[in-house]
């Protein structure tokens, strides 16, 4: 009987592991997209000058902003470091701006929390006495 239970479990938890790394790789997947639209469409339309000239702040928000997303990428292969550097990532931004915390901007450290916790799942999964 505590067999059938424990491979229940297992089952459960994989399955519920599989859902939650997949939504992780949807909305990370969504973000990019996005991200990347915007950015060919500044690059190719005549509209990207700006209206003042770019300050200190800006150039860490875009450097934390590309870093974030690198980690959104790096997440799908090894979703412990590609989280952990995509929240490092937000953090500083959010220290920089904190409006870059507004939605859409919440999406991106939802979808590292997803990969988080899809890795430690798994890892539960692997070592079930911890």
């Amino acid at each position: 009987m505590d067999q059938i239970r424990r491979t229940i479990r297992v089952t459960t938890e994989t399955r519920l592991t599989t859902v939650i790394k997949w939504s992780a790789r949807t909305l990370s997947t969504l973000i990019l997209m996005f991200w990347i639209f915007f950015l060919v469409a500044s690059l190719i339309g005549n509209e990207a000058r700006g209206s003042r000239p770019l300050n200190w702040s800006d150039y860490l928000i875009l450097v934390t902003m590309v870093t974030a997303l690198l980690g959104l990428v790096l997440a799908w292969k090894w979703e412990l470091i590609g989280a952990v550097m995509t929240l490092f990532a937000v953090v500083v931004c959010a220290v920089v701006n904190f409006r870059v915390l507004y939605f859409p901007g919440t999406l991106i450290p939802i979808a590292a929390f997803l990969f988080l916790l899809s890795w430690w799942f798994s890892r539960t999964i692997k070592n079930p006495e911890r």
